[in-house]
C-alpha cells in the first residue's frame, strides 16, 4: 500500500519486514524498549511479535 499508507497494523507485527520497528511504533521504539525493560526485566511476558526489552 505504500506510498499511500505509512505504518502497519500494530496487533500483528511482522518482524521479518524491513524497518518493522519504525513501521509499527514510529519513533517510539527505543522508549518502548526501555519501558519494557523497566516493567518486565526478566521478559516474563515474552511474545515474538511484541516490543523486546532494551537488553535483548
Amino acid at each position: 500500500m505504500r506510498p499511500y499508507v505509512l505504518g502497519a497494523y500494530v496487533n500483528a507485527p511482522n518482524i521479518g519486514m524491513q524497518d518493522w520497528e519504525t513501521a509499527y511504533w514510529d519513533g517510539n521504539f527505543d522508549r518502548l524498549r526501555k519501558i519494557k525493560q523497566k516493567s518486565d526485566p526478566r521478559n516474563v511476558f515474552l511474545y515474538e511479535q511484541s516490543v523486546p526489552p532494551a537488553s535483548c
